[in-house]
């Protein structure tokens, strides 16, 4: 996952009241989602499993017959 600068999203960069805030929060809440698929424990910072996470989907999706 690519690193981003901290503080991309601050509200002088972005408001937090923007449709378009709302949607990077709804895509943040499904990338998390598929993330715990693949690690059931994974907390913290997303960017520290997002990696391992579509790595394990690729890896089950060569395994199936």
């Amino acid at each position: 996952m690519k690193k981003r600068p901290y503080g991309f999203l601050a509200d002088d960069i972005i408001s937090h009241e923007s449709e378009v805030f709302d949607y990077l929060q709804e895509l943040h809440e499904y990338l998390w989602a598929f993330v715990r698929i693949y690690i059931k424990s994974a907390s913290g910072n997303l960017q520290d499993y997002v990696d391992i996470a579509l790595k394990e989907a690729k890896y089950r999706e060569e395994e199936k017959p």
